[in-house]
């Protein structure tokens, strides 16, 4: 099978992962896989690919221009009876300009999102949609050195800065207590900066991250609907409550978790609900400040519990969140669009 990805922002993690990444996995399982960036899209390449998939154009900071969306749309309508065309999305931005996302799906010959709720959301505007999970490159993840952190450390991911309010409260309050407990935080906004046992970094690349994480023994995942900043940004790019939003990303966080050895406690938004079983492989709580610092001194006075549950997630995401288990799942849709 000839497989094309599309892409437009080779610097979204989004397109990393859901382009650089599933086509290097499809190569390793046998396929002939490839990635070509938007305006490079030709004739010919159509015609040497049995199914090109387009990587979230039109919703990852990228304008496509008039031009360049008709000149792919009229490729798509000559094309439609020989060839298969895919739109592959990870998050409820659809109605990014002028909704240019839902004519791509209204275009092709299906979707692929990554969560039952998306699917609705998009069911929509393309009659077969597909879901595959989340998934980490576990191999490139182990190949990253080890980051010995002294004591006893905290993390926290959040491009968006989804939560600041409440991780900034959790974080005033483990500090009020004065234990040997500190934070590494990743997002996109600098308000930790000077907070007392916090380390802040913005932006940092993939394998920077992986390093950090691995000097860590919790991750932080809280996603309070009743974030102000939040929910303003993003109903007003989506057009959705702040809930749809929360519900139709992905556990990748989870799954970073797991791959790294590090316990996640989570907000309970639909992904994470589907990924963790509470206290199994991981903590599920209110978005309450006390059981999110409860949570945080229970792994912390309970190393055993700890390190179950770390073994637990680690086995889970290494068996259903790995790229080889995506590449063979993604592998199962090209072929059931295709009729195979």
């Amino acid at each position: 099978m000839n497989i094309l990805f599309v892409y437009s922002n080779k610097n979204d993690p989004c397109t990393r992962k859901c382009s650089f990444e599933l086509s290097k996995g499809l190569k390793k399982i046998g396929e002939n896989s490839s990635e070509i960036y938007y305006q490079e899209l030709s004739e010919q390449m159509i015609m040497d690919n049995d199914i090109i998939i387009f990587q979230r154009l039109g919703a990852n900071g990228i304008i496509i221009s008039l031009k360049d969306d008709y000149r792919i749309f009229d490729l798509i309508d000559k094309y439609y009876d020989s060839k298969k065309f895919v739109y592959m999305i990870d998050d409820l931005v659809i109605e990014e300009q002028s909704g240019l996302p839902k004519k791509f799906l209204n275009k092709c010959h299906g979707a692929i999102c990554f969560n039952e709720q998306m699917k609705q959301h998009i069911s929509l505007y393309c009659k077969k949609v597909y879901v595959m999970r989340t998934f980490v490159d576990i191999n490139l993840i182990k190949k990253v050195r080890s980051n010995d952190l002294e004591g006893f450390n905290i993390s926290w991911i959040s491009t968006g800065a989804i939560g600041k309010e409440l991780i900034l409260d959790i974080i005033n309050e483990i500090n009020s207590r004065e234990l040997d407990i500190k934070f590494i935080t990743m997002s996109g906004s600098s308000f930790l900066n000077g907070v007392e046992n916090v380390k802040s970094y913005r932006y940092v690349p993939f394998t920077k991250m992986i390093y950090l994480l691995n000097g860590t023994q919790i991750l932080l995942n809280p996603a309070p609907n009743n974030d102000k900043d939040f929910k303003e940004r993003m109903e007003k790019r989506t057009k959705k409550t702040i809930t749809e939003c929360l519900n139709c990303k992905t556990e990748l966080k989870y799954a970073l978790a797991g791959a790294t050895n590090n316990v996640i406690i989570s907000s309970k938004t639909v992904p994470f609900l589907y990924a963790i079983k509470n206290k199994k492989n991981g903590l599920l709580v209110e978005d309450d400040v006390n059981e999110w610092v409860n949570a945080i001194l229970k792994l912390y006075e309970n190393e055993k519990f700890r390190e179950k549950i770390i073994r637990y997630a680690y086995k889970d995401v290494n068996e259903h969140y790995s790229l080889k288990y995506a590449s063979k799942k993604i592998l199962e849709i090209f072929n059931e669009i295709l009729g195979i």
